[in-house]
């Protein structure tokens, strides 16, 4: 009966699964109120108050179902609690993969899930988060399924298909989350051989079939909508890099790891943050753990075990940013390198297999340290997530405010009366000490949330004109903005804020930001 369904669910749930779903909750939360209970767009947050998120050109076939769950409008408050519900059960899912023992493992592990800076940029996109989240979930899950069951790849091939139609990053979450949890197989000394051979076959056919049927489902797509690739992101040009192309993709691996975990101790050293002082530390720590292991669990005398082991972490890097192996023009940002939590999780895992009775001073050492260290790690992020969301609100605001100054000026104009039309040259230039300098330089380089404004071109302002300002004034074509910017008067025009800046060609009001 209905009446008894969470009995049953409280009763055949086991209880390290509740600790982690509702760490997650807990914390999610706590470190993202913040972007749940205001109104923080970006640019594409202007354009996508409603949207039905169909985008079949970028690839991303099964976003739009996914993102529908919480309608095709922009709400913060839903969209961020069923994105906090798809990590929270991206955490159970974790803690089952790798079979988690202790207490505090699970609440770090479910920390890092929820907090993770790709999870903060990504809701500076809010309209979407759901649905990428989502995604995240459902590539777990199809490892999850890959591990538990003999032909659990045949599932959840279907389940990664699905992630990689939400976003193709979800790509690397899979072929990460594989390779660390076979990693941890061999230093838990769990399988043989033959045995470890069979899971990398498996979950081979697991990636293999999946990417298959997201082949075979965009041709489909495709065909029955007559669309095209788009060229973001040189998802036109998937399947054509060459072999020279190879080394220099190794390069840029390289330069994004030491950029994402190192910048300001590499670049500059002046602005070395904490984050990047804890990575030090963490680093330190995961070496000295992992060294520790091998000896303790006596790995090393298994020496085609520990071959396979190193391969595995020198290839890690590699599942981090497979998509740079598909396509020449490729670049991952913030938002695509949710598989770097993969490195803070592997911490906790080399912790929670520390047997606490049998333990020397090393071991001592280094589970403090581990505790400690991804405990501040969580509390950081918390701290860079909000840091994000504060640049977001002022610079909604400094939006806002110049928009309506503009929209002043343009009701000023003797021929107001005539306008029915907008075209913008450039954007406007706006500059704080605050957000272009110390917040860049004290967080990693967030995506979505990042800049003094988000007037990139003239749709901007004219959404914001119109949802944000009650006035509705339709677009000019291109054609027609070439003909005015052509015009002996148009370059003639002063710059913003200029009286002469803002003027009206025929029925077409013209802001000229920039030559």
């Amino acid at each position: 009966m209905p009446e008894t369904i969470f009995t049953k669910l409280k009763n055949n749930i086991p209880i390290k699964y509740r600790l982690a779903f509702i760490s997650a909750i807990i914390i999610g939360l706590m470190t993202h109120m913040y972007v749940f209970m205001n109104r923080l767009p970006n640019h594409d947050g202007l354009i996508n108050i409603y949207s039905s998120q169909a985008k079949v050109t970028s690839g991303r076939f099964f976003l739009g179902p996914a993102a529908g769950i919480s309608s095709f409008f922009d709400l913060p408050w839903v969209i961020g609690l069923l994105s906090i519900i798809f990590l929270a059960l991206t955490a159970v899912c974790i803690i089952a993969l790798f079979e988690v023992q202790k207490n505090i493992s699970i609440v770090l592990i479910s920390g890092i899930v929820v907090s993770f800076p790709s999870v903060s940029a990504t809701f500076s996109y809010m309209f979407t988060a759901d649905g990428y989240m989502l995604g995240t979930f459902l590539a777990l899950l199809a490892v999850l399924l890959n591990k538990k069951y003999k032909y659990g790849f045949l599932i959840g091939s279907i389940l990664l298909c699905l992630g990689v139609g939400i976003y193709q990053a979800n790509l690397s979450v899979a072929m990460a989350f594989i390779t660390l949890w076979l990693m941890v197989d061999i230093l838990n000394q769990k399988s043989t051989l033959k045995q470890l051979g069979a899971k990398i076959l498996q979950s081979a056919l697991l990636v293999g079939i999946g990417m298959v049927i997201y082949y075979v489902v965009y041709k489909i797509y495709t065909s029955l909508f007559e669309v095209q690739m788009t060229t973001y992101q040189g998802l036109d040009k998937v399947g054509s890099l060459s072999f020279s192309d190879i080394p220099d993709r190794f390069t840029l691996i390289h330069e994004q790891l030491m950029t994402f975990f190192f910048r300001g101790i590499i670049e500059v050293p002046d602005s070395t943050n904490f984050l990047e002082m804890l990575n030090v530390l963490i680093f330190i720590t995961l070496i000295v753990s992992t060294i520790g292991t091998i000896i303790k669990k006596e790995v090393y005398k298994n020496i085609p075990q520990l071959i396979l082991f190193v391969v595995l972490v020198i290839t890690l890097p590699i599942s981090f940013y497979i998509v740079y192996f598909l396509s020449p023009d490729v670049f991952y940002h913030i938002l695509m390198v949710y598989s770097l939590s993969t490195v803070f999780i592997y911490l906790v895992l080399l912790y929670d297999r520390i047997d606490h009775i049998k333990v020397g001073v090393l071991e001592r050492l280094t589970s403090w340290a581990s505790v400690l260290l991804i405990a501040f790690t969580i509390y950081n992020f918390g701290l860079i997530a909000n840091i994000a969301y504060m640049n977001m609100e002022m610079r909604y605001e400094k939006t806002v405010s110049i928009s309506n100054r503009i929209l002043d000026r343009i009701e000023q104009l003797e021929d107001y009366d005539d306008i029915k039309k907008i075209v913008t040259v450039g954007r406007p230039t706006m500059y704080s000490h605050l957000t272009s300098k110390v917040i860049p330089d004290k967080i990693p380089s967030m995506v979505g949330s990042s800049g003094e404004h988000f007037l990139g071109d003239v749709l901007h302002l004219q959404r914001v004109i119109e949802n944000f300002l009650g006035t509705r004034i339709e677009l000019a074509k291109t054609d027609e903005a070439e003909e005015i910017k052509q015009t002996t008067r148009f370059k003639e025009m002063g710059k913003w804020p200029a009286k002469d800046s803002v003027q009206v060609f025929d029925d077409t009001v013209v802001i000229k930001f920039t030559d």
